[in-house]
């Protein structure tokens, strides 16, 4: 597990009800689950083989990895466009 990533997952609406259920069923999958919500969005961190592997599975609606944004200190330049 070296290329973990944060993950976002969106579950179907008709499986709601079944919320516990899958959770746990992606641990066992090797998600870290950090958090989730009734209303069917999962925060979780998982491996990239891990994430292939469920992307398909019938509950989720969607399933996108964070993006890392990189924001420079305080004291940096202010970047300016070429136009500027």
């Amino acid at each position: 597990m070296n290329n973990m990533r944060q993950i976002v997952i969106t579950i179907s609406d008709i499986y709601l009800d079944q919320l516990a259920t899958l959770v746990q069923s992606l641990r066992e999958d090797g998600v870290i689950v950090t958090h989730f919500y009734e209303f069917g969005v999962i925060i979780a961190i998982a491996d990239e083989t891990v994430i292939s592997r469920i992307r398909n599975r019938k509950e989720i609606i969607a399933l996108n990895e964070e993006q890392e944004a990189t924001i420079p200190p305080p004291e940096a330049d202010i970047q300016i466009f070429p136009d500027e």
